[in-house]
């Protein structure tokens, strides 16, 4: 039971934390967009995905890694090894850091006249390269303390980060505006740097007091692994996931390029088309990953839990965490999906003023539960040490998922549905296939019963919200009342329901706070 508490507090505090620094940045772009214009936000949003892109390869699968090993060697009594692990490990990302901040730097000019096609971008890319280098220091640092399942330090990092890069986009853009939208833009992107060192800040008072707690005159034990062949573990569980970090937003462009072109080969016009594609990219889709913010919390407490059970050898123990991993996410997606269907217009309706949006939405509200799925299997792939097979099946859903929408949108009945639909059916397959690896790995035995009983609860959830809401609009209530009322009554009854078949209760609640 502690160690179920454990657990799930891990994810709550980062479930907090990553709550928080997706609210910041959602709001910052307000005030930044009227401050910069299209034009600006275009310069702006030209730097970021570069970035982002570098900080993908380089980073992504740090923290998994790491977080692996440490949680293994602990586990084991090697905490010499993990001492000795942290140490090459912020050897090997220094360097590797410090050698992509220059190499974007030097290829600014290239980027921004030659790719890119925007000269204007250059400052931009420039200013935000440094980012590179303190964001792969603090991946580091969040590996190692989430191998000891302390997700706090990772937590209040990210949330420090993100509150200082939005205080210093807005204020840096402000101050440089008068100078022109080049300079400007690149004071916004210098925002992450910011963001990066206070961040970093951070996690090196959290490392004090944590070394502080374990002094250095103590005996640590060793397993005689050299430090080049721990660095090479790390990197060799770190490829794959930052490779397949990668995927999905290249799969993003490919949408970008796909979506619109196939809407206008059935007939709709360049403004109709975009349109529709805004609709599902910039309206549906942010909707979806809301849910992801949990899903992910729970995935990145779950690496090391697995990863800890595996090293004991205690197959049960694995069983167990998985399934609890995997119910834990399903209570969450399964009344977001079903909710964002039976309410798909409305609600689109209340936040964006957009009820059309609600119609990619009904079919994508259903990714809600294939992202959780995929998600925490492969955060099960990656505990027992096969990362490779979360990236090799998330490169076939990438596929998949370009084929689907090419294929689906140009048929004139689903049109943008035919995107949605695709996306849905490409991560059912990604799922599957890394839920049937997980099994054939670990033995596990999924609780296929469990699963179908929080699924009817979700189920009448939404047969109730949707009366629900005709009943209340027929009192000519305004609609965004009744969508609000019709929440909440659907929040009440799942959690009812969840209580009385014991899937959530007061015991439940007690371990996480605990």
């Amino acid at each position: 039971m502690e160690e179920k508490g454990s657990f799930l507090k891990g994810a709550l505090i980062l479930s907090i934390a990553g709550a928080i620094s997706k609210l910041l940045g959602a709001i910052y772009r307000i005030p930044l967009g009227r401050l910069l214009g299209g034009e600006g936000m275009g310069l702006y949003q030209m730097a970021y995905p570069i970035y982002t892109t570098i900080l993908a390869l380089a980073t992504a699968g740090v923290p998994v890694a790491i977080s692996v090993l440490v949680s293994r060697n602990e586990t084991r009594g090697f905490s010499g090894d993990s001492k000795k692990l942290f140490r090459v490990s912020m050897l090997v990302l220094f360097v590797l850091g410090l050698l992509l901040s220059i190499l974007v730097i030097q290829c600014a000019p290239f980027l921004a006249t030659t790719v890119l096609k925007q000269p204007r971008a250059y400052w931009p890319i420039v200013a935000v390269a440094p980012a590179i280098f303190f964001a792969s220091l603090m991946s580091v640092y969040r590996g190692y303390f989430q191998g000891h399942q302390d997700m706090t330090p990772t937590a209040v990092s990210q949330v420090v980060e993100q509150l200082c890069r939005v205080t210093a986009v807005l204020i840096l853009a402000f101050w440089l505006f008068p100078r022109g939208l080049e300079y400007a833009a690149a004071g916004a992107t210098f925002g992450a740097v910011v963001g990066g060192i206070a961040g970093l800040i951070v996690l090196m008072v959290f490392y004090s007091r944590f070394e502080k707690r374990h002094p250095r005159d103590q005996i640590l034990q060793y397993s005689g692994t050299p430090s080049s062949q721990l660095a090479r573990e790390m990197i060799r569980l770190a490829i794959p996931v930052s490779f397949g970090a990668v995927v999905f937003p290249l799969v993003q462009v490919l949408d970008a390029v796909i979506v619109p072109s196939r809407l206008m080969d059935i007939g709709y016009s360049t403004s109709q088309a975009t349109a529709l594609y805004g609709y599902l990219s910039g309206m549906a889709a942010v909707l979806i990953s809301l849910p992801t913010i949990f899903t992910i919390s729970i995935s990145t407490s779950l690496v090391p839990a697995i990863s800890e059970a595996k090293a004991q050898k205690k197959r049960a123990l694995v069983n167990n965490r998985l399934n609890y991993g995997m119910r834990a996410g399903m209570i969450i997606s399964f009344p977001c999906a079903v909710g964002l269907y039976v309410l798909a217009a409305e609600i689109c309706d209340l936040l964006y003023n957009a009820p059309e949006a609600g119609v990619p939405l009904e079919p994508l509200a259903f990714s809600c539960i294939m992202l959780a799925a995929f998600q925490l299997s492969s955060a099960g792939l990656q505990g027992i040490g096969r990362p490779e097979i979360g990236m090799r099946n998330l490169i076939i859903t990438g596929a998949i998922k370009v084929f689907f929408n090419y294929t689906l949108t140009a048929i004139p009945a689903l049109n943008i549905k035919g995107a949605a639909i695709g996306t849905v059916l490409a991560f059912l397959i990604g799922s599957l296939l890394n839920l049937i690896a997980l099994q054939r790995l670990t033995g596990v035995r999924y609780e296929i019963g469990r699963m179908i009983k929080i699924g009817l609860i979700a189920i009448l959830m939404g047969i109730a919200v949707h009366f629900a809401y005709i009943f209340i609009a027929a009192y000519d209530i305004h609609t965004y009342i009744a969508t609000l009322l019709a929440i909440t009554l659907g929040v009440i009854i799942y959690g009812i329901g969840l209580m009385l078949v014991k899937e959530f209760d007061i015991d439940m609640i007690k371990r996480i706070v605990s």
